[in-house]
């Protein structure tokens, strides 16, 4: 096995790690690093000097990355953005508070959150807030107004 084979072979094993590790993160960006390796091996695998295929690896990479930014944008769920805005108005009760970080019982489990206005008194267990915001999985909660 000569060294243009040897990198070739290195490229698509790391090329399917990485691709393996997108099935596990969904980044989508992880695809054209993974996109990069394989186009990569085949320019090793095709004879191609070090210096050329790394260089080719790497401009694929860089184009790569604005396309799986796109990507990213266009396969958002827009829906669920707003199934967020549900929640909203809905009251949630204090469960515990460590260290400023909120644990409050909404739909049957305990969820993280924080208030929204962070110079607000500090809740209580047991006290009752009012969603006014998610932020991913945070709600972001005001005193209740009830």
């Amino acid at each position: 096995m000569n060294a243009s084979q040897m990198l070739g072979t290195a490229l698509l094993v790391v090329g399917a790690i990485v691709a393996v590790s997108e099935m596990h993160t969904l980044t989508i960006y992880l695809i054209a690093v993974a996109v990069a390796c394989f186009v990569g091996a085949g320019a090793a695998f095709a004879g191609a000097s070090l210096p050329m295929t790394l260089g080719i690896t790497a401009v694929v990479a860089v184009l790569g990355m604005p396309v799986a930014h796109w990507m990213r944008g266009r396969l958002r769920n827009h829906a669920s953005e707003h199934v967020t805005h549900d929640d909203v108005g809905r009251t949630v009760q204090v469960t515990s508070i460590n260290d400023d970080h909120l644990r409050v019982s909404y739909r049957g489990t305990a969820w993280h959150a924080r208030m929204q206005d962070a110079s607000a008194a500090t809740p209580h267990p047991g006290q009752t807030l009012r969603i006014v915001a998610r932020d991913g999985n945070v709600l972001v909660l005001a005193a209740d107004a009830a």
